[in-house]
């Protein structure tokens, strides 16, 4: 007979479609109403350049002077009075990106020139493109507004930095404001590219805001204040420095060398000198194709801002080479020339990384989770000093943890769960002092968890599971994480007692210990953690102890004791726990009765005790008491008769499995069972049922098995069954069903098992049944059955057919030698007549084959000897003749004959 499997689905979502081509865009310029909104307490100078010699640009604008340096890197400085500041605000809910922007603001663009893909930028072309000015009238404060904007499909790049170049004035700008008449004066200096020596000051801090592909607006600010005032000369709004020891000479090269040599482990800083190594890429990226314009002065005088810029840059960067970054499910921005806070995942100054906050500068959080990372964590991540979040989980990272994470104490959030890694907890992770939530589950560790552990009083989250390896005990310094909500170290190999020492943090509201080695008995002193919701110890063998006590969990909600040896009583006052929802007690040494009590949980939604040893009468109470009930198992256990199931099973309307087989109930099956809409999986065999099969069965209309043998259950299979569209495990052998098949049987299209075996069924078998294409099984012996359709030997997946025990006339049919996916053909006890099919070989999956007590005759098909997988063959009680072939003696099958035919290997062949 064959084994059940039932099948799960298997989907995959296509990866997300390719980014739309980035659009080139013009100017344009409206002049609308100005509304009132709140100043930007940190306006700063723009400034829009073009780096043509920052590459080799083949596709540049042809507009666009070659000839000089100073040409190639034309600067554009804006600045305004006093009286005229940005009302542009950072939108403290989320990101820059993000900036909700007023539809009767003043807009303007700027048209950058061509568009380039990867590392490469577009320029701003001389002669032809600018930038259009958005000017705001006087609001009631007196305050004006300078607005300029740009697509965000175009490269452009804003910098922020100090004034100081050769100027012009380029013109004056008066507004008459709206309703008071008031002129308004607007003076900008515009950097002139006609004198060879106006070169571009490399220095500057910059923020780039360039490269996006979704076409939105981007509005910036113009500072407006002059050179010397508020927010005009970046130097003054330094917000600490520090002495690098550089030479104001240095090169870029010697620059970032210096600041790497600081700023990263020995290891990670000597992997920049090796050849084709994430660093080393990282490194000549930042340098050489890095269209972010870096302030080297700023990182020489000590500015930390600027120096913090470059380290954020060359650290997500060599992330990028080291983690596969070409191959992420989305790499957005990743190694372009905008600011890091409008990369893919990454967060800054607080706010996490979906509010893309491209108007902050300190990266606080990397959230990479399941984006297809692959390769090893690098050391050079500690650089990131500002990182408090960092969620790596669901990603293909091998390696060991680099040690330099462990020294991160500023880190409060770490999740690199469901990757690959191997290796040990080291003992330094003491000092992650800051640590709130750890997870590195579904991984490859091994050793044990380290006693400095229990030394960070932060952690309120402690996710291991899953690492077979890692194992030991369970350390008691646990106990001191007076902040712990979550431990979860279940499918491990820890081993020895639980500690006791966990009843002591209060706060615990979740312990997840399940399929570990663990011995001894539960701590009674754990049923005192009144904030408990969750207690999983299923799958610990030896792990012993009763439930009494249970009551002080007063909010537990889940308990999973299965496969335990916790035994003794279920006690009533398990009632007092009455968040109860699940109770998993399976396979372990229960005994007793089940207290009326627990027909007041009124929350439960999962109850198991299948394969306990518990007796008596099933509480009456649960049928209208567990209203909310989804899965139900009370199998291999033994009830008295007196338990039957009332009409109030009507209300389980929730329940998608009930399982009381052998279990002795008795009684009835009501008819309100029909009720039970959401009901997939029904089994109530080996039971003391009587009476009919309601005729409401065939309302249950999400069934998919239906499982009813060895009951005393009478009358004809209902036809109802064949409305059961959803029916694959169909068993009511071993009853005393009568009557015909019903043909409707034949309508269950996804039947993959139908046992109706041991019953007093009569007649044909319906031919129907040829359209169950999907039937694995068909077990019909021990009937009264009296002919096959020739439609049954049509169905290519059959691989069961137990015919044996009826009253079949007539021929054994040649056509069930198509049924090649055959392993076990039964056929004795009937009335066939002729002989075997002389294709009978073409069933070469057999593995069983009886055809014994009949009356056919004739020779055996010499094609029976290609059936060399078969284990059994019974061909006794028959007229047949001839030689068993010689290729079926080698296989060491039993084989049984008469003697009117030859064998040298049978079985009791005693001829």
């Amino acid at each position: 007979m064959a084994d059940y499997d039932s099948d799960s689905s298997d989907s995959s979502a296509p990866p997300p479609p390719p980014p739309p081509p980035r659009p080139i865009t013009g100017v344009a310029i409206t002049t609308k109403s100005p509304t009132a909104r709140t100043r930007d307490p940190f306006p700063e100078i723009l400034r829009f350049r073009s780096k043509k010699n920052s590459f080799n640009n083949t596709n540049a604008s042809s507009d666009v002077n070659n000839n000089t340096a100073a040409a190639a890197e034309e600067e554009l400085e804006i600045q305004m009075t006093p009286t005229l500041e940005s009302l542009m605000t950072r939108n403290e809910g989320g990101g820059g990106n993000n900036t909700t922007t007023d539809n009767t603001a003043t807009r303007g663009v700027i048209d950058v020139g061509n568009t380039y893909e990867d590392e490469e930028e577009a320029l701003i072309n001389d002669g032809e493109e600018g930038i259009e000015l958005n000017i705001e009238p006087e609001n009631a404060n007196g305050d004006h507004t300078v607005k300029s904007s740009w697509k965000k499909s175009r490269s452009a790049t804003a910098t922020t930095g100090k004034g100081g170049k050769k100027k012009c004035f380029g013109g004056l700008l008066a507004l008459l404001i709206l309703g008071g008449g008031i002129a308004a004066a607007l003076w900008f200096t515009v950097f002139s590219n006609d004198d060879s020596n106006d070169t571009v000051d490399k220095s500057s801090a910059a923020e780039d805001f360039s490269g996006e592909t979704n076409g939105e607006w981007v509005e910036t600010e113009v500072s407006p204040y002059p050179e010397g005032e508020e927010g005009g000369d970046s130097s003054a709004e330094s917000t600490s420095s520090f002495s690098t020891g550089l030479s104001p000479d240095a090169t870029p090269d010697e620059i970032a060398n210096h600041i790497l040599k600081q700023s990263l482990p020995a290891s990670s800083y000597e992997a920049v000198s090796v050849n084709n190594s994430p660093q080393s890429k990282a490194l000549s990226h930042v340098l050489n194709n890095d269209g972010y314009l870096y302030d080297w002065d700023g990182i020489i005088s000590g500015d930390e801002d600027a120096t913090r810029n470059f380290i954020q840059r060359y650290v997500l960067s060599s992330l990028y080479y080291g983690l596969a970054g070409k191959n992420w499910e989305d790499n957005t921005n990743w190694n372009s020339n905008l600011d890091v806070c409008t990369w893919y995942g990454v967060g800054c100054d607080g706010n996490p990384a979906s509010s893309n906050d491209w108007d902050s500068g300190v990266v606080t959080s990397l959230e990479l989770y399941d984006n297809g990372l692959e390769g090893v964590l690098m050391e050079d991540v500690v650089a990131l000093t500002g990182l408090t979040t960092m969620e790596f989980h669901s990603n293909y990272i091998e390696g060991s943890i680099p040690s330099s994470i462990y020294s991160m104490s500023w880190l409060s959030i770490l999740f690199l769960d469901d990757n690959y890694i191997t290796g040990t907890i080291s003992s330094d992770i003491g000092n992650m002092k800051s640590l709130t939530r750890l997870t590195l589950s579904d991984n490859e560790l091994e050793g044990n968890i380290p006693t400095e552990v229990g030394g960070l009083s932060e952690l309120n989250m402690l996710w291991l599971f899953n690492n077979q390896r890692l194992g030991g005990n369970i350390p008691e310094s646990l106990g001191e994480l007076t902040k712990l909500e979550g431990l979860a170290l279940f499918n491990c190999a820890f081993e020895g007692p639980i500690p006791a020492t966990l009843s002591k943090v209060s706060t615990l509201q979740i312990l997840k210990l399940e399929n570990n080695y663990l011995t001894g008995d539960i701590p009674t002193s754990l049923f005192g953690l009144t904030n408990l919701q969750v207690l999983g110890l299923s799958g610990n063998a030896d792990l012993s102890g009763n439930l009494e006590g249970i009551e002080g969990l007063s909010s537990l909600k889940e308990l999973w004791i299965s496969s335990t040896s916790v035994s003794g009583r279920i006690p009533p006052s398990l009632a007092g726990c009455t968040e109860l929802m699940v109770f998993m007690a399976d396979n372990a040494k229960l005994s007793g009765t089940i207290p009326g009590s627990v027909g007041t949980l009124t929350n439960m939604h999962l109850f198991n005790v299948a394969s306990n040893t518990l007796t008596g009468k099933i509480p009456a109470n649960i049928w209208n008491g567990w209203t909310l009930a989804r899965e139900v198992d009370m199998s291999m256990n033994a009830f008295s008769a007196e338990s039957e199931m009332t009409g109030e099973i009507g209300n389980w309307k929730l329940c998608t499995s009930l399982k009381m087989g052998s279990t002795a109930i008795g009684g009835t099956i009501p008819v309100e069972i029909g009720e039970m809409a959401a009901l997939r999986v029904l089994d109530l065999s080996s039971n003391a049922l009587t009476g009919e099969l309601p005729v409401e069965i065939g309302d249950l209309e999400s069934i998919e098995e239906l499982v009813l043998f060895s009951n005393n259950l009478n009358g004809t299979i209902p036809a109802a069954v064949g409305n059961l569209e959803y029916l694959r495990v169909f068993m009511v052998n071993d009853n005393g069903f009568d009557g015909p098949i019903p043909s409707e049987l034949g309508f269950l299209r996804y039947a993959d098992l139908i046992q109706l075996d041991m019953n007093e069924l009569t007649g044909a078998v319906p031919a129907s049944f040829g359209s169950l294409e999907y039937l694995r099984e068909l077990n019909l012996q021990k009937n009264y059955l009296t002919s096959l359709p020739a439609s049954l030997f049509e169905l290519e997946y059959l691989e069961y057919l137990f015919l044996d025990y009826n009253r079949i006339t007539g021929q054994i049919p040649v056509a069930i030698t198509g049924l090649t996916s055959l392993k076990e053909l039964q056929l004795g006890h009937n009335r066939f007549t002729g002989v075997l099919p002389q294709d009978i070989g073409n069933l070469a999956n057999l593995t069983l084959f009886t055809a014994n007590n009949n009356q056919i005759s004739g020779e055996l098909p010499a094609s029976l000897g290609d059936l060399t997988d078969l284990l059994t063959l019974t061909l006794t009680s028959t007229e047949l003749s001839g030689q068993v072939p010689g290729s079926l003696c080698g296989t060491g099958a039993d084989i049984q004959v008469d003697c009117a035919v030859e064998c040298t290997c049978c079985t009791n062949y005693n001829c």
